[in-house]
């Protein structure tokens, strides 16, 4: 047998006489060589990325100053609404990453909608931001209908046996990922339809804010994507690809998943750089507070209301771990991720903190998979772990109990 690739040519190395160790290092030593022969993006120069990241910086801090003034427009409006009485309190929700845990955040929007105090259920979101897992769920609950969050719960406990494809260890080299996702793509093809694209549309045009952050790794940075503006351009255009490129883009698992380019940038999962795609930021003067500041120096700051739907567990569940890499490399990406997130929504809430202590009125709520709950089957895409998730995320939904109060102006 004789393999070419550029300058390699390997001939007859696999003969009896060879060694089972020499074959196999040699089999090693081809596998390694002909990674190379896969297809290869075009190489920029450190002027074109200096460049690329000078524009993509400028692109991140307009895309948030033009989310909060949109989201003070929706709420000055709401405020001089006929019969508004009282100050109008500003919902924001965060929705993290999880993998097939998404299920939890999807029986969380549904069980929400069903409380049997009207006043708390569900509310009206001025601004909703997704990552990974929560990339997909977040649009649902920014189009907000009861409609809407049982299809987004039925997509989670409807996993199917082509959502991934496993390619082989051989031509591993040759792909960006481990996996293959043909069910994921179509199905994500399918839901983001036009007449979705329109509901999302309607909702942006009516002032509501919808951000979905992925990380760009070229760069080396988190991206966020304001996609009620890119769902306004969708239904102008009729091109719903980059719609849906962009879903898949937050969610793209790195190594596990492929990446997703957009705009001549290679995108990863959006947990790499945030798994709550929340800042407050007293002191930033393009944040909240301050851009409020200079709009309304005459008005006291609205209340704000934070939701966090975290889809996993805060705490790691123990378990006894083999001293094998393989073994090691999964639990250790895991309490990586969650101790991450905790961190970030510690820093939000200390945030919230300074600025209740400075008079202001602001609320921080979380609800995460309980710490003893286990799931019933190993694996991931498991139906019954996945159905088992939405009804859990359903109960706690429904009871106004389940969030926990991280932050409030009367702690001060």
């Amino acid at each position: 047998m004789t393999m070419y690739c550029g300058r390699l040519r390997v001939g007859e190395w696999a003969g009896s006489t060879v060694s089972k160790r020499t074959t196999i290092g040699a089999l090693f030593a081809v596998w390694l060589a002909l990674s190379g022969c896969a297809a290869q993006r075009p190489v920029l120069t450190q002027a074109q990325l200096e460049e690329r990241s000078a524009a993509d910086t400028a692109h991140y801090e307009e895309a948030i100053r033009a989310s909060v003034d949109k989201a003070f427009r929706r709420r000055s409006q709401r405020a001089h609404s006929p019969g508004q009485s009282g100050p109008v309190t500003m919902n924001i929700l965060a929705i993290s990453g999880g993998g097939d845990y998404g299920a939890f955040g999807g029986g969380i929007l549904v069980g929400w909608g069903r409380t049997p105090d009207a006043a708390l259920r569900r509310p009206d979101f001025d601004m909703v931001t997704g990552v990974s897992a929560g990339g997909l769920t977040a649009p649902f609950a920014y189009i907000g209908s009861d409609e809407a969050c049982l299809r987004i719960e039925s997509f989670w406990r409807n996993p199917k046996k082509d959502w991934t494809e496993e390619r082989s260890l051989f031509s591993a080299p040759w792909h960006a990922s481990l996996l293959e996702i043909p069910g994921i793509e179509h199905d994500v093809r399918t839901i983001v339809d036009r007449d979705f694209a329109e509901q999302l549309a309607a909702q942006s045009k009516a002032g509501k804010v919808l951000v979905i952050s992925a990380t760009d790794i070229d760069l080396g940075r988190r991206h966020p994507w304001s996609v009620g503006i890119e769902a306004e351009t969708a239904v102008n255009t009729g091109n719903l690809d980059r719609l849906r490129q962009i879903l898949l883009a937050s969610a793209a698992i790195p190594v596990v998943f492929p990446p997703v380019e957009i705009d001549g940038s290679l995108y990863v999962d959006g947990r790499v750089t945030a798994n709550v795609f929340l800042r407050l930021d007293p002191r930033d003067p393009d944040s909240l507070i301050q851009r409020w500041k200079r709009a309304y120096p005459d008005t006291p700051f609205p209340p704000v209301r934070y939701w966090i739907i975290l889809n996993n567990w805060l705490q790691s569940p123990p378990k006894t771990v083999q001293p094998r890499w393989p073994a090691i490399l999964a639990p250790t990406e895991a309490i990586l991720m969650r101790y991450a997130t905790r961190t970030e929504v510690e820093w939000l809430a200390a945030e919230a903190d300074y600025a209740n202590s400075l008079g202001m009125d602001i609320e921080l709520r979380v609800v995460a998979i309980p710490d003893d709950w286990r799931p019933p089957v190993p694996g991931r895409f498991q139906k019954v772990t996945m159905d088992a998730l939405a009804d859990l995320g359903r109960r706690m939904g429904a009871d106004p109990s389940s969030w926990q109060l991280w932050t409030s102006p009367r702690a001060h």
